[in-house]
């Protein structure tokens, strides 16, 4: 290809495509990099990965960590507007309720007197008002008891393919491409100061030239190539298990109204913390509908080390039996009535920053290279924010979001990130931020 793109961004994801989306709507040239889903039962590899393919992702305003709230807000506060010009709906507004250990009381109080102050409308139910407004609930035994936190509206699960393809929609009406392919090497040319990606598609190699690039490659982005040769960041990857229990056609009405859940358990119980997600029965691509269980951060949610334990997981959508356990005597507590038709695993991948904040900056102080990285299991609902801030530092805007840059800073892998263990940054409560 011996045309110069103004700006190549590096996966077509969540990150990616909203990072597009903005920077073609600044009228700047822009190529999106990604290979397409691969279909069910086919090969992949570390560049066929995404987080986005799967059916939904809980979306809420409530959390008690303004740096999440402020990325959340701003991109929810778009969702309608995104689907309006894009002609295709991604946002299913069922509600989200939390569900919290009475024993950090003082965190459910200051929940509250943070949404009050950003004017987001939450309900506090005690255990016998749960009971009474969702009676397919049971009551988790955390320690103190359990409260509700419901938030009504603006509130409840996305489509994160279908958001992918709003936001690309929107992009290649402004003038953006996308290319199905996978970047296998990023270089700067000294000389020229331009960007060389070296890019494969159909079995056969190119390369292209950028003045600038933004990666937004997810938990493989220090396993496929796409960092300048000496550069890691300090990421980490773990499995994401999840188990599916399709709901019965009797259930089915009774089960379809419910919010998503989350629940917070601040117990370091390892195996025993009882933070969880869980979605309403959702209708996947076989037809048939499931609700979906995953975990908090505990111990069986495993560290993958090297690329072939990251694809591996990927490809085989199988959970451990000790996952499965785990999960299977959750989803008995918390939904006791539910008598699925069959319950089967799906695995994701989640990344994981030291800073529990993405990536949002320059790599190495190159401003020709921005990194879009680090959901941290929390990136969907945020990712319209996330990609529009990448969008503006790889162009050298102001900086106008009320989070200050630094805490977005990536941060480099080092001996220190590099040590074996669970990281000392993962500890209960989970679930919430």
């Amino acid at each position: 290809m011996s045309e110069i793109i103004e700006a190549a961004v590096v996966g077509a994801g969540m990150f990616g495509s909203a990072a597009a989306k903005h920077l073609s709507r600044a009228g700047v040239d822009v190529l999106v990099i990604g290979p397409a889903e691969p279909e069910a039962g086919a090969s992949t590899s570390q560049h066929a990965f995404g987080a986005h393919f799967d059916e939904a992702r809980i979306t809420r305003r409530l959390g008690w960590d303004p740096v999440w709230g402020a990325l959340d807000a701003r991109s929810q506060d778009r969702f309608r507007d995104i689907e309006a010009e894009s002609g295709i709906d991604f946002f299913h507004e069922c509600g989200s309720l939390v569900l919290m250990a009475r024993s950090i009381d003082h965190r459910t109080t200051a929940i509250l007197r943070q949404c009050a102050a950003e004017s987001i409308d939450v309900d506090r139910l005690s255990e016998q008002e749960l009971r009474i407004e969702f009676p397919e609930f049971a009551c988790l035994p955390m320690t103190g008891g359990v409260e509700g936190l419901l938030e009504r509206k603006q509130a409840g699960y996305l489509n994160p393919r279908r958001l992918v393809q709003a936001q690309m929609t929107i992009a290649e009406a402004a003038g953006a491409r996308l290319l199905r392919a996978a970047v296998t090497a990023v270089e700067k040319d000294e000389r020229s100061g331009l960007w060389h990606l070296k890019v494969q598609a159909d079995g056969q190699t190119r390369q292209i030239r950028a003045e600038k690039v933004l990666i937004a490659t997810g938990a493989f982005t220090n396993e496929n190539n796409v960092l300048p040769a000496g550069h890691r960041l300090a990421l980490h990857a773990f499995t994401e298990p999840n188990l599916l229990f399709e709901v019965a056609d009797g259930q089915l009405d009774q089960m379809r109204h419910l919010p998503t859940v989350v629940t917070v358990d601040p117990e370091d119980t390892g195996d025993e913390n009882m933070s969880l997600y869980l979605l309403p029965p959702i209708q996947y691509p076989d037809g048939k509908w499931y609700m979906r269980i995953g975990p908090g951060m505990q111990p069986f949610v495993e560290e993958l080390h090297t690329v072939d334990e990251m694809v591996g997981w990927y490809a085989r959508q199988q959970v451990t039996p000790r996952q499965t356990a785990s999960l299977t005597a959750m989803m008995r507590l918390l939904v006791p009535s539910l008598g699925p038709v069959a319950v089967r695993g799906a695995g994701c991948i989640i990344e994981k920053t030291p800073s529990r904040y993405p990536y949002i900056g320059h790599l190495a102080d190159d401003p020709g290279i921005t990194v879009a990285v680090g959901g941290n299991g929390h990136g969907a609902r945020g990712s319209d924010e996330i990609g529009r801030l990448a969008a503006s530092v790889l162009l050298g805007l102001p900086w106008d979001c009320p989070v200050p840059v630094e805490t977005f800073a990536p941060l480099l892998q080092s001996a220190e990130t590099r040590a074996g263990g669970r990281p000392a940054f993962l500890k209960p409560p989970f679930g919430l931020c």
